[in-house]
């Protein structure tokens, strides 16, 4: 599912008139929470899982096609954390 298909259904399960008004919420959500990483707090959706940005140091790496040394700078990135009841539904264990 991509951002379109999201915009898709939720405009249909909330009988939304047109499919922008669904787009402005989908646009609101994805701006908070990237708001909410800057600012390095945690988010939490209860049932999904948790995100939260952890620093990654500089490093030395190798370049695999020319076996070349490069470095890598320190950098932010996203880590995901998925709940307990998402990991018993994609595997099977429905509630």
């Amino acid at each position: 599912m991509n951002k379109s298909d999201l915009i898709r259904e939720l405009a249909k399960d909330f009988k939304m008139g047109h499919k922008q008004d669904a787009r402005v919420v989908v646009d609101s959500v994805f701006d908070a929470m990237c708001d909410a990483l800057l600012e390095g707090d945690r988010i939490e959706l209860r049932g999904f899982g948790s995100l939260r940005s952890k620093k990654r140091n500089a490093r030395v790496a190798r370049n695999p096609k020319s076996g070349r040394k490069v470095f890598v700078p320190d950098r932010a990135v996203v880590h995901f954390k998925p709940s307990n009841l998402l990991l018993r539904s994609i595997n099977g264990k429905r509630r």
